[in-house]
C-alpha cells in the first residue's frame, strides 16, 4: 500500500477535484483505492454524491477512543472507497472554534496519528490512499505529509502560490519525502500562466509532472450537476491530462512496490 498526500500552498488550488478524479482513474487502473479526506471543510465527498457534510468520517476516531472509522467509509459505483473528515452534529452544524482549536492541539501534538491510522488499513500491496489534506501550512497538512510516502503538490498559476512554494519546498526536503509538483488550472490562452509554468520549470526541474492539468468549465459544471467529469466529458484536454497523470502515479505505486517487496528503501 503506498499514501500519496494531496496538498497546496494556497486555498482554491483544486486539490479536491484532483483527488477526486484519481481515486476513479487509478481505480480503474486495478488499484484498490480509499481517498481520505484530512480537511474538516468536509468538501470531498460532495464529489462521490454526497449532499450535505458527513456525521462520522476520520475525526470519529479523534473524538471518540471508543470509535472508529471503517463503517464511515462510502464506496462509489466504481469501487472507490471514500473517507470524509465529518463531524457533523445531530443538526448538520459544524464543530464551533473552540472544539476547531481543541481538534487542531490534538493533532498537533500526536503528529504521526494519521500514520498510525492508516496502519491498521488491510490494503494489498498496490493500494494507494490519497490524502486530500488542508491547506498547507496546516495541521492537516503535517498529518498527510508525515503519513506519506509520496506528497503531490497542486499548484495553480497564481503569484501567490510561487511566493508560497520556497517554504513549502524546503519543509518537504527537509521531511525527506518525494514529491511531485502539478500545475492545475493552465490556460494557455494567458500570458502570466504561461510564464508560471515556465518558472514552475525552471525551478522544479524535473520534480514538476509533465502533465499539467488545463483549466476547464466543465470541472465545477459536473460537480454541480452530480456528474462524473471523466465520463461526461472523456474526450477534453483536461480529462486526457488526468488521465495521464494517473497512469504516471500507477506506474510510480507498482515501481515503489516492488522496490519495496525486494527491500530496497
Amino acid at each position: 500500500m503506498k499514501t500519496i498526500a494531496i496538498i497546496s500552498p494556497v486555498g482554491g488550488a483544486g486539490r479536491t477535484m484532483l483527488t477526486a478524479a484519481l481515486a476513479g482513474l487509478l481505480t480503474a487502473r486495478r488499484h484498490r483505492v480509499l481517498a481520505v479526506e484530512c480537511d474538516p471543510r468536509n468538501v470531498l465527498a460532495l464529489y462521490c454524491g454526497l449532499r450535505e457534510p458527513a456525521r462520522e468520517g476520520l475525526v470519529s476516531a479523534l473524538t471518540d477512543s471508543t470509535k472508529g472509522w471503517g463503517d464511515a467509509a462510502l464506496e462509489t459505483d466504481d469501487g472507490a472507497l471514500w473517507l470524509p473528515w465529518g463531524g457533523v452534529d445531530a443538526s448538520g452544524q459544524l464543530p464551533d472554534a473552540r472544539h476547531m482549536a481543541a481538534l487542531a492541539s490534538t493533532l498537533y501534538s500526536r503528529p504521526r496519528w494519521l500514520r498510525e491510522q492508516l496502519s491498521y488499513l488491510d490494503l494489498p500491496a498496490h493500494g494507494v490512499v490519497l490524502v486530500d489534506a488542508a491547506t498547507w501550512p496546516s495541521v492537516h497538512a503535517f498529518q498527510a505529509v508525515e503519513a506519506a510516502d509520496l506528497v503531490m503538490v497542486v499548484m495553480p498559476p497564481e503569484p501567490v502560490a510561487c511566493a508560497a512554494l520556497p517554504r513549502l519546498r524546503e519543509a518537504l526536503r527537509t521531511s525527506g519525502k518525494a514529491s511531485v509538483y502539478v500545475a492545475n488550472r493552465i490556460s494557455p490562452a494567458s500570458q502570466l500562466h504561461t510564464d508560471i509554468v515556465a518558472l514552475l520549470r525552471d525551478t522544479l526541474g524535473l520534480a514538476l509532472s509533465a502533465y499539467r492539468i488545463h483549466a476547464d468549465a466543465g470541472i465545477p459544471e459536473a460537480l454541480a450537476r452530480n456528474l462524473n467529469f471523466i465520463l461526461s466529458s472523456p474526450h477534453s484536454q483536461a480529462a486526457h491530462d488526468l488521465q495521464g497523470l494517473a497512469t504516471w502515479l500507477s506506474s510510480w505505486v507498482h515501481e515503489s512496490s516492488a522496490k519495496t517487496a525486494d527491500g530496497v528503501a
